[in-house]
């Protein structure tokens, strides 16, 4: 059974509004409603605050644009879109088993992005370290 979002028109309008071409920055974040049903519950253009949003004992997915990227050897800026898999310290084992199955349907659902990363400490989801773990060099894609 796919994963299935029961809000698709309210999400393409926030992803319209905070990914547009001349869009700095921005994120939204979709939660599980149901045992395969997620639901785009919010949006905005801080990135600080991402973090109390993501629930100890969920998993939420969402995507992050982070602007004003200075590249070595560039003279431009660019900006870089995220997708993360936020896994809570409180989701059991077999709750993790079960939405990895979903993992690539969310992938889906929140495209397009640049990098895809995991997160699992949010005392370290920041934008310093999701550009570090963003980067295709980066030997890990996992903020813990």
């Amino acid at each position: 059974m796919p994963l299935k979002l029961d809000n698709e028109s309210e999400l393409r309008e926030a992803q319209a509004a905070l990914f547009n071409i001349n869009s700095k920055g921005g994120w939204l974040i979709i939660n599980y409603v149901g045992p395969s049903t997620i639901h785009f519950s919010a949006g905005g253009e801080n990135f600080s605050d991402i973090a109390p949003l993501l629930e100890d004992d969920q998993i939420q997915y969402g995507v992050v644009r982070i602007g004003d990227i200075q590249e070595k050897g560039a003279l431009k800026t660019t900006v870089r879109d995220v997708f993360f898999c936020w896994i809570g310290p409180g989701v059991g084992i077999l709750e993790k088993g079960k939405k990895a199955a979903f993992l690539g349907d969310a992938e889906q659902i929140l495209q397009p992005y640049h990098a895809s990363i995991t997160v699992v400490n949010k005392e370290n989801f920041n934008r310093e370290t999701v550009l570090d773990r963003s980067h295709p060099l980066s030997g890990s894609h996992v903020i813990d």
